[in-house]
């Protein structure tokens, strides 16, 4: 029985360590695409997330999810992609609605007419390849409401119940050793 939770116990914690080792490593590179090179999308292999924040593309995307892009060397087409308008650092999703030549026209679904200014192939960031509605609100929420008190809290609290109950255990344990003891 002691093998078993032994085994457990070094799977459990390998794979917290794979986990962790992971996190830092996908946050180092994300941080050194931002800060380094001063990308304004930082990417993961040419993989990025961004939250929606105006509803320019209601009805296919909506305002607080989140999208996934990727960067990919063609765009055609009703392909939706995310790019930074010339001028601008803030990045923007909108869909191909013509191509000429170099230039990208775009528009957003929900608005009225095209985007006035043409978008070129380096100012896109990447085509949008997957969307999860309503994600971004919980992350909005921690950025701009102290959720992350909230979380650090809860946190705190796992972490205090945790140490409790191993407290509990090893009070237990050592009371029924010296119980053993007495009774031998």
């Amino acid at each position: 029985m002691k093998k078993a939770r032994s085994v457990v116990k070094i799977v459990f914690t390998s794979l917290g360590i794979a986990i962790v080792a992971f996190l830092f490593f996908v946050v180092a590179t994300l941080a050194v695409d931002k800060f380094i090179k001063k990308s304004p999308v930082p990417s993961f292999f040419g993989y990025s997330t961004l939250i929606v924040t105006t509803g320019s593309m209601s009805g296919t995307i909506e305002q607080g999810d989140m999208i996934v892009i990727k960067k990919t060397d063609e765009y055609k087409i009703g392909d939706v992609i995310t790019f930074i308008p010339e001028g601008e650092s803030i990045p923007t999703t909108h869909r191909i609605i013509r191509i000429s030549g170099d230039n990208y026209y775009t528009k957003g679904d929900a608005n009225n007419a095209e985007d006035v200014r043409p978008v070129t192939a380096d100012r896109i960031a990447g085509k949008v390849i997957n969307t999860y509605s309503h994600v971004g609100l919980f992350f909005t929420w921690l950025k701009d409401d102290f959720g992350w008190v909230y979380i650090v809290l809860a946190v705190a609290i796992v972490i205090a119940g945790v140490l409790l109950l191993k407290y509990v255990s090893i009070s237990k344990k050592s009371e029924t050793d010296s119980k053993e003891k007495e009774n031998e």
